[in-house]
């Protein structure tokens, strides 16, 4: 009797230790002790094996410079007024461009909530027919709504830049100054449009002297850098949230008139003219 008691008795502890392992045991085949495992100890707590989640990549930081800004355009054309007001004059016909800052602005910028470093400057003479120069990030080239002969000029310094720049790498701004003289304008603002999309770059009309649309151009230069060096990613999510805030009918407007310009070379020169202006994409 006592030898079947504890073989009986055997037989149960083996039963229950079977039971363990069937509910307990790993893929690998290796079993649940009493006692503590060391291998699985040092191995770290273990991993699920259902969680596929991944994190998305950090996007890059956008561009907050420096950026080297450069004046170009023909005497008396407004630049020293344009760059005294970006030093912070508050009356751009009444300063002393020394006092602000001579031929080298530099400043700290918010554009879109974020930081930026821009250095302007104001030091080429067209009357000692200097060439483009090669340094700078971005150029403004300034004429006169008034006086044709500064238009001219901007044009030939939009051949000579981009003769000498990668048109894709450095954005260039063409502006029409001093559009606050209605009545003495020679050059309109359909010329000054057109001369901008045929030469691949932005176009704003400002007035130094008004100081009308004097800092979103130098917000516009900021945009447009920025847009060359964020990464293709950032520019994608950055469209995409542009685009969110269109309405359908804008939309849809948009869409029927890339379908007709894709027939009709008039109507593709009129789609294109109408992004010269619009600073804030590429």
């Amino acid at each position: 009797m006592t030898l079947l008691a504890s073989v009986r008795r055997h037989s149960l502890r083996v039963q229950q230790r079977l039971h363990r392992w069937s509910i307990c045991g790993t893929e690998g085949g290796h079993l649940l002790t009493d006692g503590p495992s060391t291998s699985s100890a040092a191995a770290g707590p273990p991993r699920s094996r259902s969680c596929c989640y991944e994190e998305p990549p950090a996007l890059p930081p956008s561009a907050s410079g420096p950026f080297t800004v450069v004046l170009l355009g023909d005497d008396g054309v407004g630049k020293t007024a344009l760059a005294s007001i970006f030093a912070g004059a508050a009356d751009s016909m009444q300063c002393d461009c020394e006092q602000y800052g001579g031929e080298t602005v530099e400043q700290h910028m918010v554009v879109d909530g974020e930081s930026a470093t821009v250095t302007l400057l104001d030091m080429w003479d067209s009357q000692n027919g200097d060439s483009c120069p090669q340094s700078g990030d971005a150029f403004i080239i300034v004429y006169s709504i008034t006086d044709r002969a500064s238009f001219q000029k901007a044009s030939e310094l939009r051949v000579q830049l981009r003769q000498e720049r990668e048109p894709n790498q450095t954005p260039i701004i063409l502006v029409g100054n001093k559009c606050d003289l209605v009545r003495r304008r020679e050059v309109s603002v359909n010329e000054g449009r057109t001369c901008a999309m045929v030469f691949d770059c932005k176009f704003i009309e400002t007035s130094a002297a008004m100081q009308h649309n004097v800092w979103p151009l130098f917000e516009g230069i900021v945009r447009q850098l920025r847009l060359r060096r964020d990464s293709a990613e950032a520019i994608n999510r950055w469209r995409a949230q542009f685009q969110q805030s269109e309405s359908v009918h804008k939309k849809a407007k948009r869409f029927i008139d890339k379908l007709v310009a894709k027939k009709n070379k008039h109507a593709a020169f009129r789609l294109r003219s109408k992004s010269c202006h619009d600073l804030s994409v590429l």
